[in-house]
């Protein structure tokens, strides 16, 4: 049971329970507590049915209280015992335990006396006849107490059960709801906060509330907004910096344009090596510029692109740079048009970046498959390259800002781990969701859902 929610309720309602069964005992325990009370003797018409007989044996003398005991039912016989002068059982039964002190105690001057035998309240008494002969004969009149509970609780205790469950258990059901509501809304804002939603806050909900779990819940939102505040912060200060790196890089490459115009061949290795750091520098800045900041860039998406011609315009602007490694698209569009809504460029630049890194990754001579279909309300677009994949426990991470999965490569193939994080929060504002597989007897295959936008429902 790992519910907190069930073991709170569970809890508290067995414990109102046992109090309610501690209640009733306890109440009701004078009933049957105190051998001496009335209520514990019963068989009133027993009793005065084995006294007429004992009057009648008087008379005829034993054989008619043996005749009569073997004439009476099963459950008269069990608790009328009788013994002759000689000391034997008139049925030859055995007598039930404490019982012989209590014959042994019957006499002429003791004609009648009640003890207990077995716990169980019983009467003897002495009946002295008209021949020389005498009889013993006992009656077990009551119940023990242990007897009488079980009866109390047949009789009286399950309608007063059934009572007290229903009641405790729609007090204990509001209880543990009260206590563990805020308890589930902590969780799915701890969720919701583990997706990005960093401004999500739980206070508003409970503000009825003033216990501890409405502490943590003023807790939980002071440090969701910090962090919230430290991301903006860091997320401010990375593109402050690569707008002030933007102005040495640009006067570096003036520079080196200029000494290139003075034409010193001996300088030529340096001075492309040189142009090749400068050019790798301008390309991350340009990334970490176009890489949203979480919680910053809440525009409407304002604007209608078609999917298909989009891929087929991006596939034609990468030709060049697709055949530089001999690696040529194959485009396999679906039926209809797939128009979705986005604004600016920002959807082409994310589809361009998913291409690119399709392309980087396939070896020479290589093909990069580009499939769309239409599914229900969204749209499907593949992009499967044909290299050599990423390990399945790298298949999440290669999302991450600047995460590569080979730290060996280099910079001219392995990029700076900016393209799919980018792809990823651009496609997320759309709407949509983007993930990464291993496509069987090919390479990595990332795959982008985006909602379609129906025109023709206006």
């Amino acid at each position: 049971m790992r519910s907190l929610f069930w073991k709170m309720f569970f809890g508290a309602w067995i414990t109102a329970m046992v109090m309610v069964v501690a209640a009733i005992y306890i109440t009701h325990f004078g009933e049957f507590g105190d051998p001496l009370q009335k209520d514990r003797w019963e068989g009133p018409a027993l009793f005065r049915e084995v006294v007429h007989n004992l009057r009648r044996s008087r008379r005829h003398g034993p054989d008619h209280f043996r005749r009569w005991l073997e004439s009476a039912p099963d459950k008269v016989r069990e608790r009328v015992f009788a013994i002759d002068q000689n000391g034997r059982e008139l049925l030859g039964r055995p007598l039930p335990k404490d019982m012989a002190p209590l014959f042994e105690s019957l006499n002429y001057r003791n004609r009648e006396t009640r003890a207990l035998v077995d716990k169980k309240p019983t009467v003897g008494f002495f009946l002295p006849l008209r021949s020389p002969d005498s009889l013993r004969v006992t009656i077990v009149v009551g119940q023990s107490k242990e007897g009488l509970l079980l009866r109390f609780l047949w009789r009286n205790f399950w309608p007063m059960l059934l009572l007290s469950m229903i009641a405790s258990g729609g007090v204990c059901y509001w209880l543990a709801r009260y206590l563990s509501r805020p308890l589930d809304q902590l969780r799915a804002a701890t969720r919701r906060v583990a997706a990005g939603e960093l401004d999500y806050r739980v206070a508003p909900g409970l503000h009825s509330r003033s216990d501890e779990l409405a502490d943590l819940a003023r807790d939980f939102d002071s440090m969701t907004a910090q962090l919230q505040e430290s991301m903006a912060e860091q997320g401010r200060l990375i593109k402050d910096v690569s707008h002030e790196l933007r102005s040495p890089l640009a006067r570096l490459q003036v520079a080196l344009g200029i000494a290139r115009q003075k034409n010193v061949r001996l300088l030529d290795t340096e001075l492309d090596k040189i142009g090749k750091a400068a050019d790798y520098l301008e390309d991350i800045i340009a990334d970490v510029l176009s890489l949203p900041v979480a919680g910053g860039d809440q525009r409407p998406l304002d604007d209608v692109v078609e999917i298909q011609s989009l891929l087929e315009a991006l596939a034609e602007d990468l030709k060049g740079e697709a055949g530089g490694k001999s690696v040529h698209f194959d485009l396999r569009p679906g039926a209809g048009e797939l128009l979705v809504a986005t604004r600016g460029s920002s959807l082409t630049a994310a589809l361009e970046n998913i291409l690119r890194n399709a392309i980087k990754y396939s070896p020479e001579g290589g093909v990069v498959t580009v499939t769309t279909e239409h599914s229900g309300e969204h749209c499907l677009i593949g992009v499967i390259d044909s290299g050599s994949g990423v390990a399945d426990g790298e298949l999440e991470a290669i999302f991450r800002p600047f995460y590569r999965t080979d730290t060996a490569r280099t910079r001219e193939s392995g990029g700076f781990g900016l393209g799919l994080a980018i792809a990823q929060r651009t496609i997320l504002r759309h709407g949509g969701d983007i993930s990464a597989r291993n496509a069987p007897g090919a390479g990595l295959c990332i795959e982008v859902q985006l909602p379609l936008l129906e025109l023709n429902e206006q």
